[in-house]
């Protein structure tokens, strides 16, 4: 088995912490990058650092709350500093993961997630996409939201 070093973006959070498991599992290299392992990929702090080496970038990192707007300013940001930094690095890919239904998106997260979708395959590296079912467990988070 080829040994691939893989940087998780949102490596601390709800997906990306299992992300980081079954990467290690299977014996693989991994960069756990968050603003807890002092990687921030909003400000850019840690991020050239944490990219040396790395072959692919795995982009679970997402923002806190419904909003559109503060959303999209995020994905945003992100895709724009993981593009950028990760061509500095020598990076292959990037693989994000996504949700169903995001590329009909007109409004809320999901909307925010068709703009990170698209940004990310308008930079210059390759960016595979990965669209999930929505996970059960934010069942309480989406309900918060509308309160």
């Amino acid at each position: 088995m080829s040994i691939t070093m893989f940087a998780v973006a949102g490596a601390t959070g709800r997906l990306g912490r299992h992300v980081v498991d079954v990467l290690t599992e299977r014996g693989h290299q991994v960069v756990p990058m968050s603003r807890a392992t002092g990687v921030d990929i909003i400000t850019g702090e840690g991020l050239a650092e944490a990219l040396t080496g790395v072959e692919v970038i795995i982009d679970v990192a997402s923002w806190h709350s419904s909003d559109q707007e503060g959303a999209t300013e995020f994905f945003r940001t992100s895709a724009r500093n993981l593009h950028e930094a990760g061509r500095k690095a020598g990076v292959a890919r990037i693989a994000m993961a996504s949700i169903i239904g995001a590329d009909k998106a007109t409004a809320g997260f999901l909307a925010a997630k068709k703009v990170h979708e698209e940004l990310l395959l308008s930079g210059p590296l390759p960016v595979r996409i990965l669209r999930a079912a929505q996970f059960h467990e934010f069942v309480g988070q989406l309900l918060d939201w509308q309160q």
